[in-house]
């Protein structure tokens, strides 16, 4: 906590705020299109200048992993709009390592003619998710590639008796993004007419593990119809859908998040963040749970795997 001294803050009372942490502070103003850093905190261990990543989009262009510069793109352009928004990106780090970046712009009502902005390194907040659930840091393509030893090793620690429930713990303990009471995992049967639910947190407490609904009515379902790339539901008690009655209303879940993905073009799992609280998960902030993304799919490959082998 920051205390006062003689009536002030100290000078660096912000400095000590920040600790080791890279983290860039800025404001936009956005009639003149002008940005303004207001401290740029440990700036020099990136191997990046940060200040012209988000000044120029041709350095974007040339240092963004391809598969996040559009998101990124979005929120720069939403604060010359005047308008907030956040996202993770990947960036070249040193001797072949990837950098994970957040970028966050925010708007203060009492201040419409600014956008205030930070942007922090979150890679050491991404290597704890994976080490927990064994994932692989991926640094080249976007292609998915198989795992090495050391993460199937890494998994084993975590989770070598196949149970999901464990990486569903891994994830809720390694939380990023706007917070979430509780995660479920959505296990699709399309072709059998049926989904299989797990969970983990204090609001599915008394729900059983493995518990079976229809697909019909489901987030499956819906994400299906409409394909698409995610479902947010701001309010359960506003909605039609079957599911959000039998399972998240009981549950006193009042907004999620679900994240839907694919093997080719078979639907196959759902990753669903909860909330007790409504509006929870706005649309410009979603793009800070994609580190969550990879070691999900690590995970639950993993369990499918060790579940074929005890048959």
């Amino acid at each position: 906590m920051i205390v006062k001294e003689d009536g002030g803050y100290k000078s660096t009372d912000l400095e000590n705020c920040l600790g080791g942490s890279s983290t860039l502070l800025w404001r936009i103003e956005v009639q003149k299109s002008r940005i303004e850093i207001l401290s740029c905190h440990a700036c020099s261990r990136l191997p990046i200048d940060i200040v012209q990543l988000l000044k120029n989009p041709v350095i974007r262009n040339q240092l963004v992993h391809p598969e996040d510069l559009d998101e990124l793109n979005r929120v720069m352009r939403a604060a010359q709009r005047g308008e907030g928004g956040s996202a993770v990106f990947r960036v070249p780090g040193r001797a072949g390592r990837t950098v994970w970046l957040k970028v966050s712009g925010y708007v203060d009502p009492e201040q419409p003619d600014y956008v205030w902005g930070n942007l922090s390194d979150i890679s050491d907040s991404v290597a704890a998710i994976r080490e927990k659930t064994g994932s692989v840091t991926r640094t080249g393509p976007v292609r998915r590639k198989r795992a090495d030893s050391r993460a199937e090793r890494q998994l084993g620690g975590v989770s070598g008796d196949g149970r999901i429930e464990t990486v569903l713990a891994s994830l809720f303990r390694n939380q990023v993004g706007p917070g979430f009471e509780g995660i479920l995992f959505s296990d699709i049967f399309q072709a059998k007419n049926k989904v299989v639910v797990y969970s983990h947190g204090r609001p599915f407490a008394e729900m059983e593990q493995a518990k079976v609904f229809p697909f019909e009515g489901t987030i499956a379902e819906t994400i299906l119809t409409f394909e698409l790339d995610h479902l947010v539901v701001n309010d359960t008690l506003e909605s039609i859908k079957a599911i959000d009655w039998a399972l998240f209303i009981p549950a006193g879940i009042r907004s999620y998040f679900a994240k839907p993905f694919f093997e080719g073009r078979t639907l196959r799992s759902v990753l669903i963040l909860c909330s007790t609280s409504t509006h929870s998960y706005p649309e410009q902030r979603i793009g800070e749970f994609e580190p969550l993304y990879e070691p999900f799919e690590y995970g639950v490959t993993r369990w499918r795997a060790l579940a074929r082998q005890r048959k």
